[in-house]
């Protein structure tokens, strides 16, 4: 026999954990490598240079990447 679903009452969040809250920055980062490899990455991070950053350090280990070119994918 199948339960009822039931509701779960959700908190909302406090006033000063939301003033607290930072901007997330998502980037699509295109990435070249020394010997023309080329890769994709997302880049998450509160800055840009983070995100940036980011995208970097999630790139194939071997290869001496290079950023090409990024664009913002979340917000405006």
């Amino acid at each position: 026999m199948t339960q009822p679903l039931r509701l779960i009452p959700a908190e909302a969040l406090p006033a000063t954990y939301a003033r607290q809250r930072t901007e997330t920055v998502v980037l699509s980062v295109q990435l070249a490598g020394s010997n023309g490899e080329r890769w994709h990455a997302l880049g998450i991070g509160a800055s840009q240079e983070e995100a940036l950053t980011w995208a970097l350090e999630s790139a194939p280990a071997g290869a001496s990447w290079l950023v090409c070119s990024w664009a913002s994918t979340y917000g405006d």
